[in-house]
């Protein structure tokens, strides 16, 4: 810590935890995704008067099932953009590509527990190699500057 940041460790201390906490939650996510991925539709549609839904948990399957799909798609798109962005300029990242590709693949055939899997094992590698290269960017701060570099 120096004497000029007293707030440094603190920061760091929440990130850290912060981090922790989302290490466990999407430790919590995958059993979901192979439960939901399990079930069967068994109930057909049905509605209240007035067109409500009645809660459904064959539509909360689907619902969810596909929310899920098109936020792993968003993850590979981004991902993908951000290794195609930087494989050239930082060493070891074209090794994240066939990861990513297995990932995509993965998603096609609507394994989401392997595509997140993936998904996520790209992540590590890109942060180990972010560890002996500070200067790699992260993931999300490069897509969030190609978003606003493309809407300017």
């Amino acid at each position: 810590m120096s004497d000029s940041n007293p707030f440094a460790t603190t920061g760091s201390q929440q990130r850290s935890s912060d981090i922790q906490q989302l290490a466990g939650l999407l430790g919590n996510l995958m059993p979901l995704l192979m439960r939901l991925q399990s079930q069967g539709f068994e109930q057909s549609f049905r509605t209240m008067p007035g067109n409500f839904p009645i809660p459904n948990p064959v539509l909360d399957h689907q619902a969810s099932e596909n929310m899920i799909g098109d936020m792993l798609a968003a993850t590979l798109r981004s991902l993908s953009a951000y290794l195609e962005a930087n494989a050239a300029q930082y060493a070891g990242l074209e090794h994240c590509g066939p990861t990513v590709t297995q990932a995509a693949n993965r998603l096609a055939e609507r394994d989401y527990a392997q595509a997140f899997n993936l998904i996520w094992l790209s992540y590590r590698a890109i942060e180990t190699l972010r560890a002996a290269d500070p200067r790699l960017p992260l993931p999300q701060r490069a897509s969030i500057d190609q978003t606003q570099s493309s809407v300017h």
